[in-house]
């Protein structure tokens, strides 16, 4: 991934909770293994995740801090 991607990843995807972001972010057949076990596929198996993850952990923020911190 380049930077901007895993920029616009946390941000947009985990941090906004915006999935509509998807498709422009991560490609359709997309590949998943989260920190809870749970291995997803494609764009509807990750967004499962994203709703599971912020229903169980409300406000979640990514690690942007440490990512701007890194530069990555």
């Amino acid at each position: 991934m380049h930077k901007d991607q895993v920029r616009r990843f946390y941000e947009v995807l985990w941090d906004a909770h915006d999935k509509k972001a998807m498709p422009s972010i991560l490609h359709e057949s997309f590949s998943f293994r989260g920190s809870l076990g749970q291995e997803k596929r494609g764009l509807k198996g990750f967004a499962e995740y994203v709703d599971m993850v912020h229903k169980a952990l409300g406000d979640l923020k990514s690690l942007e801090n440490q990512l701007k911190k890194n530069e990555i």
